[in-house]
């Protein structure tokens, strides 16, 4: 193999891939990148068996070939070599040759042909829809996924696809985020896709496809074949396995009507969770919102017999609600909950204490984003 490509294209494909790498040290072969010629470019790929990222880049081709390469030791030298530099490749005796224009290393190799096979999607993608979307949606769900692999198909996302749109939700039992993303394009599902039946697809697989999507991507495809599913952006390719499991028929928790709606500034309300929050993490952890719709105000709560107590009045904006009500939250799920808002105002929703309250944005026109919705259960007393 002898191949020249610039310094910026591999380094770029090298970042997409680094963090699978390296993950399952019972296997030495998977802390290497496979690099390979293929169709006049360069593909280099990583796995961890459970994750599978192949980028691929425009590159110069004098001989074709492959080799597996330690990840680390590529990376490292790729990264502090000068921006701009043109790189040659170069594959001898199992041993990789990388010259730029004042440096080179040469790096021992292993068999190409031991290197796992990593699936990849060869037909048309069925699904397309805007990146940023989808960027926005992880960021404001992957929090909320479970980290407790007891319940294994809470340890990642459900997706269900209808005719129209993509509906994205993650749970830990505790709350719940839901985002509806619309498609670019009408796909064509009836074959591959039991709307009965929504995807699980691993939290580690969607935060790989949130690092991808950089500000410039415009579209992200997405296909679904023999329990794997494929995400493409930016010519670079994703897939995993999906989990196996039903996951919990959320949407029969949330409420369809609240006795109590109310605005916050979002500054306002964060600036008073921050407060309630750093002395409850004395306590049991909890703060308690106080609803006083004859004040327009809602005061929060938190003690601790060690430290002291602390009270923050916060004026709102009542929308619906005429009886007073106290809610108990753990202050950590309502600011992360919060801290995914990008709207200057948020709609905070209830009903009783012992029912789940919901979080949606408001949006610069005023009305509400119907699109995300958060949803906290309260601490029962």
């Amino acid at each position: 193999m002898h191949i020249t490509c610039t310094q910026e294209n591999i380094a770029r494909a090298l970042s997409y891939l680094e963090r699978v790498a390296g993950k399952q040290s019972t296997l030495p072969i998977l802390s290497n990148f496979l690099l390979e010629t293929e169709k006049g470019r360069l593909k280099i790929s990583a796995t961890n068996l459970e994750i599978g990222i192949v980028a691929v880049i425009g590159a110069k081709i004098e001989s074709e070939g492959r080799i597996a390469v330690p990840a680390k030791i590529l990376t490292n030298f790729i990264n502090n070599l000068p921006s701009g530099d043109v790189i040659e490749l170069s594959v001898k005796d199992q041993h990789l040759l990388v010259v730029s224009t004042a440096y080179q290393i040469r790096i021992k190799g292993m068999d190409a042909k031991d290197y796992p096979i990593i699936p990849q999607y060869k037909k048309e993608y069925q699904y397309s829809f805007p990146a940023q979307k989808l960027k926005n949606a992880l960021s404001r769900l992957l929090f909320c996924v479970s980290l407790n692999e007891a319940r294994l198909e809470l340890t990642g996302v459900c997706l269900s696809i209808s005719e129209d749109n993509l509906r994205l939700a993650a749970t830990d039992s505790f709350r719940l985020a839901e985002e509806v993303i619309a498609f670019h394009e009408k796909p064509d599902f009836s074959e591959v896709f039991d709307q009965e039946h929504p995807l699980i697809i691993p939290n580690g697989v969607l935060h790989e496809v949130l690092r991808v999507i950089t500000p410039e991507s415009e579209g992200i495809r997405m296909a679904l074949e023999e329990n794997q599913v494929f995400f493409e952006v930016d010519g670079v390719e994703i897939t995993s396995r999906v989990i196996n499991g039903k996951y919990p028929d959320y949407q029969q928790i949330i409420p369809r009507e609240f006795s109590l709606e109310v605005f916050f500034e979002r500054a306002l309300l964060l600036r008073a969770i921050k407060i309630a929050g750093s002395l409850s993490s004395y306590t049991s952890g909890e703060i308690a919102l106080v609803f006083d719709p004859e004040q327009k105000t809602c005061t929060f709560l938190s003690h601790s017999q060690e430290v002291g107590e602390n009270q923050t009045v916060v004026p709102v904006e009542y929308q619906k609600g005429s009886s007073a009500l106290t809610l108990l939250f753990n202050p950590r799920y309502v600011l992360e909950g919060i801290n995914a808002f990008s709207s200057e105002k948020v709609l905070f929703s209830a009903n009783t204490a012992t029912t789940p309250a919901a979080l949606r944005m408001v949006l610069e026109n005023g009305g509400i984003d119907r699109e995300y919705l958060y949803l906290m259960m309260p601490i029962r007393k």
